[in-house]
């Protein structure tokens, strides 16, 4: 389901350049403000009249009902250990579940917000938003809308399915653009028609009363070329219509063409805005923000601990911070240390090797046996989450930068990409790669940095499967 949000703000300002000017003034001083949780008070645990297994009450004729009743933790076989309200606040503080809604929420990110103001509201183009998943596009994108609604557009958000066609990736704008009577009749008539290009740009252009933007989340899901091919086309024609609507999409991709395939003439009206990693001093103050707002302190090595870590990525360093802090409050203690950093890291290195087995897999296996290659792999990891997308030529290049030695790093370049080659996904051109599970990363690198295991990873269950197939038509 495609899910659409949109407001209008209530105080404007009058002028676009008083806007923007008043915009770069709020956003210098947004990381100053910070806000306190809201601690609720704990309620407890009721259970209602006991259940049979036919899932029915148990209750006599005559017999009143009881009031619900307060659960006994002494009745219990295993008492649960009681809810903590400063664990409460660290999930809520630490959260990676939700994007970010709020622009002083949002670190790092006021240079591409900025851009991003000043090619669609004010110039007017069409703009890609892409990066790895867990960069901060969505909160970007949202947040952007939140601005643009400032000043005097009306911004709409949708996010795209693997299935959907052209007609199902705009249809559910129509109901919501700003529109004149006679735009809204046509509207109505093309909801009971199959959507084209052609039709829904000169609805656009002839019948749209109010600035409009359409932000298209989670646009890399689109499967469908003609789909895609389609989409170009009508950034193209609201271009050479001059509609009031520009397109915003937003996506995992290493570059635009991995969301893309643009007609060369159609390349300068779009504003390309990759969503990089944070520099690190922004990384430490969302972390001492979010660590601030769970009522923790943090010491500087366990700060710089968790922001390395991090590389960039603000999805990882809540992760991290989360586990880190969760450990500090189980000790009983107000701060984080190094030791609840390290221990915290394990605890998420764990937690994503149940989400993605056969990748954790993979990279214990190659990082077992990779001997001298062991570093050449990690840097892998460092390349793919600063640049996006990984190459032989990159990794060559980087390991005379980072690592020093001659030709042998031409040899183990070769050999790394070889060995990541299951978890990989070639770009369009197929010289680039990404990692598929974009999240791996920083995974690769705390693996990497492990001791070597003294026994051989043990086998997959496709390897045990094999093996008992051995003999099998000359298997």
């Amino acid at each position: 389901m495609t899910t659409i949000d949109h407001g209008f703000a209530q105080d404007r300002p009058s002028g676009m350049l008083d806007w923007l000017m008043s915009f770069r003034r709020n956003m210098a001083s947004a990381h100053t403000r910070s806000g306190e949780p809201r601690m609720r008070a704990a309620e407890p645990l009721l259970l209602d009249t006991p259940v049979a297994p036919g899932f029915r009450p148990i209750q006599q004729e005559d017999e009143v009902a009881e009031a619900p009743r307060a659960l006994s933790m002494g009745a219990m076989a295993a008492p649960l250990k009681p809810i903590s309200l400063r664990r409460d606040s660290i999930y809520s503080a630490f959260s990676t579940a939700m994007p970010v809604t709020d622009r002083h929420g949002l670190a790092g990110r006021n240079g591409e917000l900025e851009k991003l103001v000043e090619a669609i509201v004010v110039q007017r183009k069409h703009a890609v938003i892409f990066g790895t998943r867990g960069s901060g596009k969505t909160s970007l994108a949202r947040v952007f809308g939140d601005l643009a609604d400032e000043a005097g557009c009306v911004a709409l958000y949708g996010s795209a399915s693997g299935d959907a066609d052209f007609d199902a990736l705009f249809r559910p704008f129509l109901s919501e653009l700003p529109m004149s009577g006679a735009g809204q009749e046509k509207a109505r008539k093309l909801m009971n028609e199959t959507i084209d290009g052609t039709r829904l740009a000169n609805l656009l252009v002839e019948d749209v009363r109010q600035r409009a933007i359409l932000i298209l989340d989670e646009y890399d899901r689109v499967r469908s070329d003609e789909a895609k091919s389609d989409v170009a086309t009508l950034l193209k024609l609201l271009t050479d219509i001059h509609s009031p609507v520009q397109v915003v999409l937003v996506g995992i991709a290493g570059d635009v063409d991995g969301l893309i395939a643009a007609h060369p003439s159609l390349r300068r009206h779009i504003a390309p805005q990759r969503v990089a990693p944070i520099p690190k001093p922004e990384l430490e103050r969302l972390l001492m923000s979010c660590a601030d707002n769970a009522r923790l302190r943090l010491d500087p090595d366990a700060l710089d601990a968790l922001a390395g870590a991090a590389m960039g990525s603000p999805y990882h360093a809540r992760l991290f911070g989360m586990q880190a802090a969760l450990v500090a409050e189980a000790a009983g203690r107000e701060r984080m240390t190094l030791a609840d950093v390290e221990q915290g890291l394990a605890s998420a290195l764990e937690d994503w090797a149940e989400m993605s087995g056969a990748t954790h897999a993979l990279f214990r296996r190659i990082l077992w046996d990779a001997g001298a290659n062991r570093r050449m792999i990690a840097l892998a990891g460092v390349a793919a989450s600063q640049m996006s997308v990984i190459s032989y030529d990159r990794l060559v290049r980087l390991s005379h930068e980072v690592l020093g030695g001659g030709s042998i790093n031409e040899g183990q370049a070769a050999d790394t990409l070889r060995r990541l080659e299951p978890i990989l996904t070639p770009m369009p051109g197929g010289e680039l790669f990404m990692f598929e599970d974009t999240l791996a990363p920083q995974f690769l690198l705390l693996m990497a940095k492990q001791p070597v295991p003294a026994t051989p990873p043990a086998p997959t269950p496709a390897e045990e499967m094999r093996a008992m197939l051995r003999g099998v038509d000359g298997l």
